[in-house]
């Protein structure tokens, strides 16, 4: 069986792409490695990291599209998503531009009617998360979760934002308390404190107290707390004294950790 150094002429991107496909469509997680194996098995030669990378990129916008055309669909899509789930909000924000023909994509926020309604009778505890989109464009998925009757997580509504800055929090903030908060008061708003965020909140009074009470999310207060005290023992007590339901099991962790 002859090794080639991924320079061969007759498998090109092209080819290789249509051999991946079936692969991705199964996972979209399939690594490289694996790419190089499977081309392997069925051509017996082996391609270099980069064209495994072009082709598994080329595979993976047949199967799902490229950048472009998703946020092409995107409309399409929360269409479908609110014909299909009667009540379910969406807000957009476009903005026009001197010589593109089309509107730029600036934020979406959308929430389910089913986590509208149900939201009812969860908690007065909310969360927000944000993960970076790493690819063609920096932007951010934002999601709310609340916690039901039964402690369990409940996604309560998302967002997708070109960046995170005070003007996309309030944004947000202003649809989540329009939508899905309504009248409810006494909040308690969990979060990592970003900076868009917290300007946010110091402009809007209905997320101030005694309204709203915003405090650090755990994990990035353990994150931080990490950071600055690389002791493990003080990580354990920190997290212990973070979960603590009463407050003399707190104060003995803190004094502990002190």
């Amino acid at each position: 069986m002859d090794t080639f150094n991924g320079n061969n002429f007759n498998l090109d991107v092209d080819l290789f792409s249509l051999v991946l496909i079936p692969h991705i469509e199964a996972s979209i997680r399939y690594k490289i490695k694996e790419y190089i194996t499977s081309i392997h098995q069925q051509y017996g030669c082996t391609i270099t990291k980069s064209k495994a990378y072009i082709g598994c990129k080329r595979a993976f916008e047949i199967v799902y599209g490229d950048w472009d055309k998703s946020f092409t669909s995107l409309p399409v899509y929360m269409a479908a998503l609110q014909h299909f789930n009667p009540g379910t909000v969406v807000e957009w924000k476009l903005e026009w531009s001197a010589g593109i023909p089309k509107n730029i994509f600036r934020y979406v926020f959308w929430a389910f009617k089913p986590a509208i309604n149900g939201f009812v009778h969860c908690h007065l505890v909310i969360s927000i998360d944000s993960t970076h989109v790493c690819e063609q464009y920096d932007i951010k998925l934002l999601i709310v979760v609340a916690v039901d009757a039964n402690g369990q997580i409940f996604p309560l509504a998302f967002a997708i934002c070109a960046n995170e800055c005070q003007e996309t929090g309030t944004l947000f903030l202003n649809y989540l308390k329009q939508h899905a908060v309504k009248q409810r008061s006494c909040i308690c708003l969990i979060s990592d404190r970003h900076g868009g965020i917290l300007s946010s909140i110091e402009h809007l009074p209905e997320w101030q107290e005694p309204y709203a009470y915003h405090y650090y999310c755990v994990r990035h207060l353990k994150a931080n707390f990490q950071k600055k005290y690389p002791n493990k023992d003080l990580h354990d007590l920190m997290r212990m004294a973070a979960t603590d339901h009463q407050e003399c099991k707190f104060r003995r962790r803190v004094e502990s950790i002190r």
